[in-house]
């Protein structure tokens, strides 16, 4: 079951990255200052070091980690006398606020911004930029996933269902997609959108360093840290330095500089 789930996750990320990145060179919210496919060649090969790298903990820790707590019944949502809808709904708004603070945490967290901030180094938003995270990144994410896994002991089934939901809305909000006024607003209200999420890639800290939700924008809400960037500052993104944008020796090494 879990095999089956993990490739329809990747089925769907497939297809509709295709989709996002045929759409956005036809309706680009802003110019392109970067030549698209050398920066789609970089991306991906970022894209399968880190499948390949990540398929260790998948193995080793995450799967043993859901039959363990599937065995032992671990975990709140398997110690609450609920139906399985609810049981799935709970499990879905407790991920995404899970997942809210442990952005949040990337951002505030020295070390952890170390690795977090490869994928800021990115000037130009697109869809490929949802493929640019550093496998640093993804180990210590992995460690993340399998204490929530314990800890909320929910469906396997959701579990993976709202991976292939933020996948989704990753390479959504990401992508250089133009959306009317209108259409932004009301989406916004709800979900993140490219608009709203390209505040929080803004060279801008106090843009940067807020604007965490992954899915729904109402942690931002709740939290306090919706921060609405200027028409100009969302023309200039990634960080100060302009300079490590690509290179893939300089994307491995980045976060065991000292400087940031």
């Amino acid at each position: 079951m879990i095999e089956i789930l993990t490739n329809l996750k990747l089925i769907f990320f497939i297809m509709l990255f295709v989709i996002l990145f045929i759409f956005e060179s036809f309706y680009s919210e802003r110019a392109w200052t970067s030549k698209r496919f050398f920066r789609l060649f970089f991306h991906a090969a970022i894209a399968i070091i880190n499948t390949l790298i990540i398929r260790l903990p998948t193995i080793f820790l995450i799967i043993p980690s859901i039959m363990l707590m599937t065995e032992n019944q671990y975990g709140i949502l398997n110690n609450i006398d609920i139906g399985f809808t609810l049981k799935a709904v709970f499990g879905l708004l407790l991920l995404d606020l899970a997942y809210y603070f442990w952005h949040r945490l990337n951002h505030t967290n020295s070390f952890l911004w170390r690795f977090h901030s490869v994928h800021h180094l990115d000037t130009q938003l697109d869809v490929t930029t949802s493929l640019r995270f550093h496998f640093g990144e993804l180990l210590l994410s992995s460690l993340f996933k399998t204490i929530l896994i314990l800890f909320l002991g929910m469906p396997i089934s959701v579990f993976i269902f709202y991976e292939i939901l933020l996948s989704a809305c990753n390479q959504f909000h990401h992508s250089n997609i133009k959306l009317s006024y209108t259409v932004d607003r009301i989406l916004s209200k709800f979900i993140v959108t490219p608009k709203y999420h390209t505040n929080h890639h803004t060279v801008v800290k106090a843009s940067r360093n807020a604007n965490y939700s992954s899915i729904l924008t109402i942690w931002d809400s709740i939290f306090f840290t919706y921060k609405d960037a200027t028409i100009e500052d969302r023309q200039y993104l990634g960080l100060d330095d302009r300079s490590k944008e690509f290179g893939l020796i300089q994307y491995i090494k980045h976060p065991f500089i000292k400087e940031h």
